[in-house]
């Protein structure tokens, strides 16, 4: 996993000066993570739907086969490489949107520990704008998020989903 630095968040965002979402992107389709763009590079390895990656470089196209390859690493254990996917009617990854919607009950706490004591919890169907994140909670290795709710503005951290994989808050499509 990532190492958070101090002040950052666990992707570098905070320290390239670019908002979270103009860096990262959503992977909407299982596709290969690959060390360059040239055809026949290396596999480093599988990215799950779902999986969140950080964008390293602006996306660029990739000739002779006209695709779309983006640099990028994982949030999910920090390897870094190339994505490359045809840009047809549904890409396989797309960029990341800062909202999230609440799929089953989860505490907003005050810090990104997610040991702390929950000021208030959140219900399924509530929505959530990102504030900060996605960080990992080093203590627990719990990808979390500072949030704000849509509807009354109370911001605290929480956790995506739980070590053993209960999805708590997803991106809304």
């Amino acid at each position: 996993m990532a190492e958070q630095q101090d002040g950052g968040d666990a992707c570098g965002c905070a320290s390239s000066g670019k908002a979270p979402a103009e860096s990262h992107f959503k992977v909407d389709t299982e596709m290969v993570l690959r060390e360059s763009l040239e055809t026949g590079s290396s596999e480093l390895r599988k990215l799950s739907k779902g999986e969140i990656l950080h964008g390293l470089e602006a996306p660029k196209e990739v000739r002779p086969d006209v695709k779309l390859g983006v640099r990028a690493r994982s949030l999910e254990d920090g390897k870094a490489g190339w994505v490359c996917f045809s840009s047809g009617p549904s890409p396989p990854l797309r960029p990341w949107k800062p909202s999230y919607t609440c799929k089953a009950a989860v505490a907003l706490t005050p810090t990104l520990a997610a040991n702390d004591q929950g000021q208030q919890q959140a219900e399924p169907g509530n929505i959530f704008e990102v504030v900060e994140g996605p960080s990992v909670d080093n203590a627990t290795g719990l990808r979390r998020i500072r949030c704000a709710t849509a509807t009354d503005g109370v911001v605290g951290w929480a956790t995506l989903r739980s070590s053993d994989g209960v999805i708590f808050l997803e991106p809304v499509a």
